[in-house]
């Protein structure tokens, strides 16, 4: 039995015919219930260890604090069927392809209101949470075991314990895992090997925090990230900050001349090489690009590196942050762009112009803004405008992005449904649902900047 083979010690299961196994656990000196909830966590269908415990308490009501040797505990709300694990565990896209989520940072996916916020999402239909892999901060939000990151310490404080789990009680409800990594803005990495991080033209390290978008060290730190996460059960590899940085770069080098490359051209080779690898894996990538490049200004696409035409034939979808409160203040003649959510309409559209030539172009799934910044009269009603701006606009899904985690507002327009629509698809040989890439509409395919904000 499968249980029996991840017991840990003193525990033993009951089997009676007709009936669900039981577990039991036969404390041993110094055990308590705390400790007894953390050793059989992996095996409950209680995401917090805290709520496990207690949970076990009621299931033991004589029990005490600090154990007797030999007590012997009935363990409630153990799962009742094994889980998959590694690529078995994965969901994959929807049939349509159409992805609707929020992000949560890792504190928030390690933290009391994870399983809440996912069981609103499920009852909206919602089935996509984008969690991070590492921010910009450079740190990892669970114990990895790449190299580069641990010798950095950039997982030493990591909150999610277990990164296989936590997806799984996302996908339990229907939800595909989105594992966003930052790519070359990464603090701690910069900060810990100089070799990866950009040069100045003296020779030495540009210390901004970041690392050189043309390195091929730094590209191989986030495809072993990325491969980590696809070891997880993650359903789509995002990457954000795929792009040269703005500020701070007066005196750097990137080396392009001697190597007759553009910014442009690094960005694309490394979203290739990224995309070799989730491809093999039948895992989606998906770029999270500037919102100002939506509009195809040259200056800015040369300064930043990404080119939606250039990029939409090396991942599957192509996420531009089109927050009306991120463009510059006088934006197409606005003195508050923060306050039209109908600029998600001109973002999401002027993405589609630059990748309708393209061949196996990726789908254009937008972040929507779900914060109150810069933004007179934001609300539940704005949320609305730009979901409605979306989608009427040609989109293939949308991305709700709140650094604080709070999405009460889009949870009080997005209605309920009378039944989850995120349910699993069958198993393929693409990611499960996704078109062929040879009909019409496919996307799964065979091989000074004026916005401001994150990208």
């Amino acid at each position: 039995m499968w249980i029996r083979e991840r017991l840990p010690e003193g525990g033993e299961v009951e089997v009676a015919p007709g009936e669900a196994p039981r577990v039991f656990h036969t404390a041993s000196a110094g055990e308590s219930i705390e400790k007894i909830a953390f050793l059989y966590l992996s095996l409950s269908d209680i995401y917090l260890p805290r709520d496990f415990a207690e949970r076990i308490r009621q299931a033991n009501p004589k029990s005490r604090y600090v154990l007797k040797p030999g007590t012997r505990l009935a363990i409630p709300h153990i799962v009742s069927a094994p889980f998959a694990e590694g690529d078995a565990a994965r969901l994959g896209w929807p049939a349509d392809g159409v992805m609707r989520g929020v992000y949560l940072r890792g504190d928030t996916a390690a933290g009391p209101y994870f399983v809440g916020i996912l069981d609103h999402m499920a009852d909206r239909g919602m089935n996509a949470v984008v969690l991070d892999t590492k921010d910009t901060d450079g740190l990892l939000t669970y114990k990895s075991k790449v190299p580069v990151a641990v010798a950095a310490k950039a997982t030493d404080a990591a909150p999610i314990r277990d990164l296989a789990r936590a997806i799984r009680f996302a996908h339990d409800r229907g939800i595909r895992v989105i594992m966003r990594i930052s790519c070359f803005h990464d603090e701690s990495v910069a900060r810990h090997r100089l070799d990866m991080s950009i040069r100045g033209n003296w020779g030495g390290a540009l210390r901004i925090g970041w690392l050189d978008p043309g390195n091929e060290l730094a590209h191989q730190y986030i495809v072993d990230l990325a491969k980590e996460a696809m070891d997880a059960g993650a359903d789509e590899i995002q990457l954000d900050y795929v792009r040269y940085p703005v500020f701070g770069t007066k005196n750097a080098d990137f080396h392009l001349k001697e190597r007759n490359l553009t910014r442009v051209d690094v960005i694309r080779d490394f979203a290739r090489e990224v995309h070799e690898v989730t491809r093999a894996r039948h895992v989606p990538l998906s770029l999270d690009v500037f919102g100002v490049i939506a509009l195809g200004k040259r200056v800015d696409i040369d300064i930043l590196g990404q080119e939606l035409s250039v990029l939409a034939p090396e991942c599957e979808a192509l996420s531009p942050m089109i927050y009306p409160s991120h463009y510059a203040k006088g934006f197409m003649g606005f003195d508050e762009p923060g306050a039209h959510p109908e600029l998600i309409a001109v973002g999401t559209k002027g993405a589609l112009e630059q990748v309708s030539n393209v061949p196996h172009a990726a789908i254009i799934r937008p972040w929507l803004q779900d914060m109150n910044w810069e933004s007179p009269g934001f609300g539940p009603e704005y949320v609305r405008q730009e979901i409605k701006h979306a989608e009427a606009s040609g989109s293939t899904g949308w991305l709700l992005w709140n650094p604080a985690q709070n999405y009460s507002d889009a949870f009080q327009v997005i209605p309920k449904t009378s039944k989850r629509l995120s349910e699993p698809q069958p198993s393929s040989s693409r990611p499960r649902g996704a078109k062929d890439p040879r009909s019409s509409g496919s996307r799964w395919s065979s091989r000074g900047t004026s916005g401001r904000g994150r990208a």
